[in-house]
């Protein structure tokens, strides 16, 4: 192959790296939220300041919610970051950050004061957890790819 021929797929199909930037994707959200539920769960000031962010939301059934959704966000974050049963992992770890940017998501853009439509846009985009959700889209799109338990288990089911 030329080196015109190289630069060609490198500029038009990439590195051929797909694999191994999911697993990384992968990897990092799953880490991520592994973090973030385990300090919910264990850490006592993290897990007031939660409980308290829950009531100023006007989250329902604060006292089941306060331990159900970091525990969701522990279990499913390890179960990603592994790749273990990863789809409804990330599923679940989906419909907390659906949740999290419809109550919190609009305040946070007004406050950003967008100038037009498109800047609108671009500070919906500026969220976290937009770009989490995002994330977690390719995931359950994608599934966990060959360097994970899913793959492990698929093969041995096969």
């Amino acid at each position: 192959m030329a080196l015109p021929d190289i630069l060609t797929d490198i500029l038009f199909r990439g590195l051929c790296g797909a694999d191994i930037a999911l697993t990384l994707n992968r990897v990092a959200i799953g880490v991520f939220f592994a973090l973030c539920g385990y300090h919910k769960l264990f850490n006592a000031q993290r897990h007031i300041s939660f409980t308290e962010e829950l009531k100023r939301c006007g989250i329902p059934c604060v006292g089941f919610n306060q331990w159900w959704v970091p525990l969701v966000e522990f279990t499913a974050g390890i179960a990603v970051a592994i790749g273990f049963l990863t789809p409804l992992a990330a599923l679940g770890l989906l419909v907390i950050i659906i949740v999290a940017v419809a109550v919190t998501g609009r305040q946070r853009v007004r406050i950003y004061k967008p100038i037009d439509e498109a800047d609108r846009l671009d500070d919906w985009l500026y969220l976290p957890e937009t770009l989490y959700a995002i994330m977690l889209i390719v995931i359950i799109a994608s599934g966990a790819g060959p360097y994970s338990l899913d793959a492990v288990v698929l093969n041995l089911i096969r």
